[in-house]
């Protein structure tokens, strides 16, 4: 006995619109984790490059200071050349002034240069040309001036004369 005037047909499990949308449903939960598992890829690399890139920065700290340390060391050596060039330019010229200040009667012989005295060995015709043309001078530039006359056999007079410049505390340095 039929009960159907048509021949049965196979029925699918799924209609074709519940496959698009398992299909799809698989593709979106495979693309999810295809981007996690990226995600997680790159959490890792990130990670990684945090981890070269603190050390990097613990080098170039190090190599700065390094740096400042060595710049340090340039600007002292810089600031003591410099105080060094100014000490040779005042040396100089008070070099040139004491020469300036000799006059063509008296010779020297020998010059003692030191940061608050002068030592000065030489000859003159006498010791009144001495006292007159180069003592006066003298005792007016520093605070104390002794000389001591010697006579050479020619009639001329070697001389030693030292003269210092008092400290602030009125102490001879």
């Amino acid at each position: 006995m039929k009960y159907s005037f048509i021949k049965p047909r196979q029925k699918n499990f799924l209609s074709l619109f519940s496959k698009i949308w398992v299909i799809f449903i698989a593709l979106m939960v495979a693309f999810m984790l295809a981007f996690d598992f990226y995600i997680v890829m790159e959490a890792k690399s990130f990670k990684v490059g945090v981890v070269e890139l603190v050390s990097q920065r613990e080098e170039l700290e190090n190599r700065i200071d390094q740096d400042d340390e060595y710049i340090g060391v340039i600007l002292r050596q810089k600031a003591l050349s410099e105080e060094i060039f100014s000490n040779n330019t005042l040396l100089k010229e008070s070099m040139k002034n004491l020469f300036d200040l000799v006059p063509d009667q008296i010779t020297l012989k020998k010059v003692q240069m030191e940061r608050n005295s002068l030592v000065l060995y030489g000859v003159a015709p006498t010791q009144d040309t001495f006292n007159f043309l180069l003592a006066a001078p003298l005792k007016s530039i520093f605070h104390t001036s002794n000389t001591t006359f010697y006579l050479t056999s020619e009639g001329w007079y070697n001389f030693v004369s030292i003269n210092k410049i008092l400290g602030m505390d009125g102490v001879r340095e």
